[in-house]
């Protein structure tokens, strides 16, 4: 019959490499592992795990240049913490469940087919990460409200957040890569990000979407367009949709929520729609005889609304098309001439894509006699 070994651990633990050799700590198959929450294993070298009773609430603190963490079973410990320089090279499925820092050195899940890395951060405390401390790899997460993660690519820091999760259940995992990702883009995107791109993996249920926040540097930003997040299915040149955005801080924080699986930043495309402030249906030249609105064509939709200088609405239009329009004319026989002369407000809400954000054009309108 076989043996098994109980250890139980309390307080404050250190394993350092000493003269002789290498310290490390090693779980065999039968070892059952047992530590309370305020437990702080701190070591500089490997751990390796094959036992499926490794059952560590405390933290595990990383302090070596250069360490592997190894498990051939699942493995869950309260807490993980990076503190030392160097890759944190992990193999086997580890998750976390109350705390995940980064504050010295790079996290690196193992990419091989074979016992592969997972790491899994189920913690409700909002993760952080600097540019010398993130996870090299995919990093998941589940839990709601901001999910927050500390990802890159090589030597580059790319992290990203969800802002507002609200499916707990549901298993997000983000990659991040600087490189740039081959989209077809929208009327309303000129151009995408060529230098950075972010992919989202789910399981465990329907991910109804999140606004999310992408990293971009402000010194890297030159003004020349506004920056907004763009999400899109992952297939070659699959058709992008714009989510809007403004810059806070170092993020591009979208306005719409994103659930599509590729994520990067895009610069907005700047299409002049402008009202034409004069409107004269009395005279008999043909000028000016309708309301006009310059690139209203070019919207998704739209809806114009004509306000006398009461506030009054007097005219409404869905989907406006200018009644010159060489293509789809307006043909709903308006008589302009119904207008009293005197100062009107147009109001213009619109969408450039189905899926872009609701913009606002006002404007002061004249009705001449």
């Amino acid at each position: 019959m076989k043996s098994s070994l109980r250890i139980l651990l309390v307080g404050f633990i250190a394993l350092t490499m000493s003269a002789n050799g290498l310290a490390q700590l090693t779980i065999g198959s039968t070892t059952e592992f047992v530590t309370s929450s305020s437990t702080v294993l701190t070591t500089n070298n490997a751990i390796r795990n094959s036992s499926n009773r490794f059952n560590f609430q405390g933290t595990i603190e990383l302090t070596g240049a250069n360490q592997l963490l190894t498990s051939s079973v699942p493995v869950t410990v309260g807490g993980l913490a990076l503190a030392g320089s160097g890759n944190k090279s992990l193999e086997g499925e580890w998750t976390i469940t109350r705390t995940l820092q980064f504050r010295q050195g790079i996290l690196a899940p193992s990419f091989a087919a074979v016992n592969g890395g997972k790491i899994v951060y189920t913690g409700t405390e909002t993760l952080s990460g600097t540019p010398s401390s993130y996870v090299n790899g995919t990093l998941y997460q589940r839990g709601t409200d901001i999910r927050f993660f500390p990802v890159g690519e090589g030597s580059t820091y790319l992290p990203m957040s969800f802002t507002n999760v609200i499916d707990g259940a549901v298993e997000l995992g983000v990659r991040a890569f600087n490189s740039g990702v081959s989209l077809t883009l929208p009327l309303d995107v000129a151009e995408v990000a060529n230098n950075r791109h972010w992919r989202v993996s789910t399981s465990g249920g329907e991910f109804r979407g999140s606004p999310v926040s992408l990293y971009v540097p402000r010194s890297s930003v030159d003004g020349s367009g506004q920056l907004v997040a763009v999400h899109a299915d992952d297939t070659p040149d699959a058709n992008a949709i714009n989510l809007g955005g403004g810059i806070i801080g170092d993020f591009v924080s979208s306005f719409l929520p994103a659930n599509k699986p590729i994520l990067t930043i895009g610069i907005g495309e700047r299409v002049d729609l402008r009202i034409f402030d004069l409107i004269t249906p009395f005279n008999a030249d043909n000028i000016n005889d309708q309301l006009h609105i310059l690139n209203i064509e070019y919207t998704a939709s739209n809806k114009v609304t004509l306000l006398d200088r009461w506030g009054v609405p007097v005219k409404t239009w869905n989907n406006f098309r200018n009644y010159d329009d060489p293509v789809e004319p307006n043909q709903d026989n308006f008589d302009f001439t119904r207008l009293s002369p005197g100062n009107y407000i147009c109001v213009l809400e619109y969408q450039l894509t189905p899926d872009s954000p609701t913009e606002k054009v006002t404007q002061m309108i004249t009705v001449l006699k």
